[in-house]
């Protein structure tokens, strides 16, 4: 089986990485891999970088995004209007049996039109959750031109029925980035502490915070109260800069100029090592959801970039004020009672054996009896 997976930024890399290497290892599988979007910026990391070293072959490279465009939700359309005649051509070379795509990114959104369009099936990962900004939008989309579904919780796939999708095609399979919090090794405390420079027996909040497109103008606003909330408090912070969604070019400009330290990306080892010996993460990101249960540690979630998105009772929801953000630092770092609570908390999202269920599907599955035409599902 030929799988085309397309892969634009971090967020969407590690949650496909344990999938790709699985599918590496089984010869069932030719993966055929295409890279875009921020992975190939300098700006935010070149994460393609990453991709390579984890032992990936990259069989075309698209760019999205051109330096020096406008920071607005105009070059957000712009962009996925390069990536989708891009990938459209790669459809088209590599001829592959199944489309692999997943979550609410516009690379993956504009695959899954060009491969519904041209009679591919598609698999989409993680739909059914809901989110704020265009991302909600994207996400739901992407489920209405797929042909299976693999939604991370019961709650996901419910949804996915409510907007007409057959059950028979719906498989729940968790999330696959727990897998590779599960599954990637251990780095000495010590290393990691004289790399980043900070002191993992004192509080240390992981920091990651993207714009949301429907607030654009107000990225700036946001990101101060954030910033003057973890100043103010006087802990340790390390913050990753955001993704490059519309409104991004003013919190990364804050960032830089904060005194705070600051990283444009990790390669997933560091990245999770770092995060294993975080007290908390603070921010917007949808990692704080997904992935903080696991970890046994408390998240700060400011603001509406998750707005409904099911979720553990670690997540501490806040607006973009820096009074109530100060109040969640102090408890998610210094109430003995709350984080103690934390620890016995269970991941809805899933245990770490996502990716296995994901590429057993993909092996067992009859593409054959996959309906290419789409019919809305009305129920029994």
């Amino acid at each position: 089986m030929k799988v085309f997976v397309l892969i634009e930024r971090r967020a969407d890399y590690s949650r496909y990485r344990p999938i790709l290497a699985k599918m590496k290892e089984d010869s069932f599988f030719e993966i055929y891999l295409v890279v875009t979007g921020a992975c190939l910026l300098d700006l935010h990391g070149k994460d393609v970088n990453y991709i390579e070293e984890d032992g990936f072959v990259i069989n075309a490279k698209i760019p999205m995004f051109k330096a020096g465009n406008p920071d607005n939700g105009a070059e957000m359309v712009r962009s996925m209007a390069r990536v989708l005649e891009g990938v459209t051509n790669e459809l088209e070379a590599s001829k592959p049996d199944i489309v692999l795509s997943g979550f609410d990114i516009g690379g993956n959104f504009a695959v899954t039109i060009a491969a519904a369009h041209m009679n591919i099936p598609v698999a989409h990962i993680q739909g059914g959750e809901v989110t704020g900004s265009i991302d909600e939008s994207i996400r739901h989309a992407m489920s209405k031109f797929s042909h299976i579904h693999f939604p991370a919780t019961q709650d996901a796939k419910n949804r996915l029925i409510r907007l007409g999708e057959n059950p028979k095609d719906i498989y729940v399979t968790g999330c696959p980035s727990i897998d590779v919090l599960v599954n990637t090794p251990y780095l000495p405390k010590e290393e990691l502490e004289k790399e980043f420079d900070v002191d993992f027996s004192k509080p240390l909040l992981l920091m990651i915070q993207h714009p949301v497109t429907t607030e654009a103008k107000s990225s700036l606003d946001q990101i101060k109260e954030t910033i003057n909330a973890i100043k103010n408090k006087g802990v340790q912070a390390i913050v990753l800069l955001p993704n490059n969604d519309a409104g991004h070019a003013q919190i990364i400009e804050e960032i830089k100029n904060s005194g705070l330290k600051w990283l444009p990306s990790l390669s997933t080892i560091k990245f999770v090592n770092l995060y294993r010996n975080a007290w908390a993460l603070i921010g917007n990101s949808s990692s704080g959801i997904h992935e903080t249960p696991s970890l046994k540690i408390p998240t700060i979630n400011i603001g509406n970039r998750q707005m409904g998105r099911e979720r553990a009772a670690n997540v501490i929801d806040v607006p973009n004020d820096q009074e109530l953000i100060e109040e969640a630092i102090e408890k998610a770092l210094f109430d003995t009672d709350f984080r103690n609570f934390v620890r016995g908390i269970e991941n809805p999202y899933g245990t770490g054996n996502s990716a296995e269920t994901i590429v057993t599907l993909l092996k067992t599955i009859d593409f054959d009896e996959v309906s290419i035409q789409k019919v809305f599902y009305e129920g029994l």
